[in-house]
Parts: structure tokens; C-alpha cells; sequence
């Protein structure tokens, strides 16, 4: 009974946040397709932790903030978010069913939700804590939806340049695409890592932050009918 509910505690929170970005959606994304990029995401946490385990050790040696930052922006943010990216850009950027603004938010945000679904069921279970679960399902799911929103917008803002044939544009936003959420989520991860008191403050209100960016940007871009081609939009 235990594992079921320490289960459903890992799990929940990712459900509930998919369902409130599916269902933003006014031309429903296809099931099948929404599953394979979920899938993937799960599928994903294996590369990024081989990599993760790999890069670590070469910032183990220096005990300062600074190589702290480092070592999450480099080892930890940037390698997580780029195997999401790619899955979004292979999977959902590049797919038919992209043809609204929205499209891509959703992409993102399923592959986010599925990597944080492994990553959170391991967390829990090694931790054997309710509490631990309690906390991710307001800090660390949340923050990697909020990290695929940023990344979904910069994609939809890519994909409409380079349709209305703005390739300088529509290539700054494809690198923003993967820098702008690195950085949104190694400054998650740096607050928690140092451990000191005026890092947790600033965590608190960076996340609430995240937590205001992410439902503004959610109701505003699924509001209207953005279509991908050129800067058209149906009002």
C-alpha cells in the first residue's frame, strides 16, 4: 500500500499539470503523438544521467560557488534541457500537426513532464519520504514546466520567422529555445545546491516567479489561434 501511494504522490502532480496544458489546448494535439513525446521524455533521463555521471567529477574538485554554478548550468541544466530539446525539435517541431503557436508549448511541456515523472518517481523512492514527494510536486514539476514553456515559446517564435522566411530571426530564437530554459533552470538548481539561507529566499520567489510566468504565457498564447505561417494570426 505504501509504494502504491508513494507512487501516486510521484505521479499526480505530473498528471495534473499535463491535463491543465492539454486542456488549454483549442484544437486538441493528437493522443498518439502526445504519448510518444511523453514516452520519450521518460525515455531521455537515461542519456542525460550517463552524461550528468560523466561530467560531474570534473567539478567535484573545486568547492566554490562559482564551479557550483557551473557545474549546474553545464552539468545538470544544459544537458537535461538538450535532450528535451531534441525530442521536441525532432518529434514536435518538425511534425504536421504543428501549425499553432500552442502546438509547441504542449510538445514541450509533455516531454518535460515525462523526463520529471522518472526523475521524480527515483527521487521519492530513494528518499522512502512523503515529504520529498510533497515538495517536488511544488518545486520540481512545476519547474520543469515552467523550463518547457520558455522553450516552447522560443520554438513557436523560431518556427513563425523562418515560415515568413526571417531565417537571422528565426535562428536567434532556435538558440534561445535551449539557452533561455537552461538558464531558468540552472538558477532553480543553484539556489537549492548552495544551501545557504539568502539562496533558499531567493529560490522561494524565483519559483513563484516560474509559477506567474508560466500560467500567463499558457492563457495567452492558447487564447488565441496563433498560426504558423508567417505572423498571421486569426483573431
Amino acid at each position: 500500500m505504501k509504494v502504491l501511494f508513494t507512487l501516486f504522490i510521484a505521479v499526480f502532480p505530473v498528471f495534473l499539470i499535463g491535463m491543465y496544458v492539454y486542456r488549454k489546448d483549442n484544437e486538441k494535439e493528437s493522443s498518439k503523438l502526445l504519448s510518444k513525446l511523453f514516452i520519450l521524455g521518460m525515455l531521455s533521463c537515461i542519456p542525460a544521467a550517463i552524461v550528468e555521471l560523466t561530467i560531474e567529477p570534473m567539478f567535484k574538485i573545486h568547492n566554490n560557488l562559482i564551479y557550483l554554478f557551473m557545474y549546474v548550468t553545464i552539468g545538470i541544466a544544459f544537458v537535461e534541457e538538450l535532450f528535451k530539446w531534441l525530442i521536441v525539435y525532432k518529434i514536435g517541431y518538425n511534425n504536421i500537426e504543428f501549425d499553432q503557436l500552442y502546438d509547441i508549448i504542449v510538445y514541450c511541456v509533455f516531454v518535460s513532464l515525462g523526463f520529471a515523472c522518472i526523475e521524480n518517481i527515483f527521487y521519492i523512492f530513494s528518499s522512502d519520504s512523503i515529504l520529498t514527494g510533497i515538495f517536488r510536486a511544488v518545486t520540481a514539476i512545476p519547474g520543469h514546466a515552467g523550463d518547457a514553456i520558455v522553450m516552447g515559446d522560443y520554438l513557436g517564435l523560431a518556427k513563425m520567422a523562418l515560415s515568413a522566411g526571417k531565417k537571422t530571426q528565426g535562428n536567434k530564437y532556435l538558440l534561445l529555445s535551449i539557452l533561455l530554459p537552461t538558464f531558468v533552470h540552472s538558477i532553480y538548481d543553484y539556489c537549492l545546491y548552495t544551501e545557504q539561507f539568502i539562496f533558499i529566499v531567493i529560490f522561494g520567489f524565483f519559483l513563484v516567479f516560474v509559477y506567474i510566468y508560466g500560467i500567463r504565457k499558457i492563457k495567452a498564447i492558447s487564447s488565441k489561434n496563433w498560426i504558423i505561417s508567417g505572423s498571421k494570426k486569426l483573431l
